[in-house]
C-alpha cells in the first residue's frame, strides 16, 4: 500500500514539472483501497469424550422354589353304636266276666178246646180268646272287659357317635430363595475436554483515498 502512494506522488510531481503545451484539467476522485490484516484470536474448543466408569453393586437374586406348609385339621369320624332304649307302652287286654242277661218275650195265651174225631183230637185255640203275655227269660252270658295295661318295650336303637380326630395336612406353597450377588455395572460417563486454540485470522480492510485525475487539453 505504501508503494502505491509513493508511485502516485512521483507521477504527480513529474506532471507538474513537465512542459505544458496545452491546458491540463485535473479533478480529485476517491477510490477504495483494500488491504488484509491478520487478527489474533483465542477460542476455547471443547469436545465431549465418554469414559467407561464401572462400580460393583450388590444385587438381590432370587430363584423360585416351594416349601411345605403344614396345619392341623380336624376330621369328623363317626361310628354306629346301639343303645338299648325302653319305653312304657300300653296294650289292650280283655278281662272275662259273667253277667246275667234277661230278655222279655211275648207269647199268646189262649183258651183251647178239643177238635177232631177219635184219635185225631187235638187242642186248638179258641178264636178270640188269645192275648199276649210277657215272659222273662234270663241266662248267664260270658263277657270281656277291655282295659289298658302298661308294659316296658325295649329296643336296640342305633345312634351315631362322632369324635373330631386331629390330622396333619401339608401343602406345597410357592417360595423363593434369595442371595446377594456382587455385580459390576458400567456406564459411559460424558466428560468435557476443552483447550485454548490460538489463530491468526485474515481480515479484509477497506478505505477511501483521494485520487487526482487530469485531462490534457489540445
Amino acid at each position: 500500500m505504501l508503494f502505491l502512494l509513493l508511485t502516485t506522488a512521483a507521477l504527480c510531481s513529474l506532471a507538474a514539472g513537465a512542459p505544458q503545451y496545452g491546458s491540463v484539467q485535473c479533478r480529485t476522485e476517491y477510490t477504495t483501497l483494500w488491504d488484509t490484516e491478520y487478527k489474533e484470536t483465542e477460542t476455547q474448543v471443547c469436545t465431549t469424550e465418554y469414559e467407561k466408569v464401572c462400580k460393583t453393586e450388590t444385587e438381590r437374586l432370587c430363584r423360585p422354589t416351594t416349601r411345605q406348609e403344614c396345619s392341623t385339621v380336624y376330621e369328623k369320624q363317626c361310628k354306629t353304636v346301639y343303645k338299648n332304649v325302653c319305653v312304657e307302652q300300653y296294650k289292650t287286654e280283655y278281662e272275662p266276666y259273667t253277667e246275667t242277661e234277661c230278655s222279655t218275650q211275648y207269647k199268646d195265651d189262649c183258651e183251647y178246646q178239643w177238635e177232631g174225631d177219635g184219635n185225631n183230637k187235638v187242642w186248638a185255640p179258641i178264636a178270640g180268646t188269645c192275648k199276649k203275655n210277657p215272659y222273662e227269660t234270663c241266662k248267664d252270658v260270658v263277657k270281656t272287659k277291655e282295659k289298658q295295661v302298661a308294659h316296658q318295650v325295649c329296643n336296640d336303637v342305633p345312634e351315631q357317635k362322632c369324635v373330631n380326630v386331629p390330622k396333619k395336612e401339608c401343602v406345597a406353597v410357592p417360595d423363593q430363595i434369595c442371595t446377594n450377588q456382587p455385580i459390576q455395572k458400567c456406564k459411559e460417563v460424558p466428560r468435557k475436554n476443552c483447550k485454548a486454540v490460538h489463530k491468526k485470522v485474515p481480515v479484509r480492510i477497506s478505505r477511501k483515498v483521494p485520487k487526482k485525475v487530469c485531462q490534457h487539453g489540445h
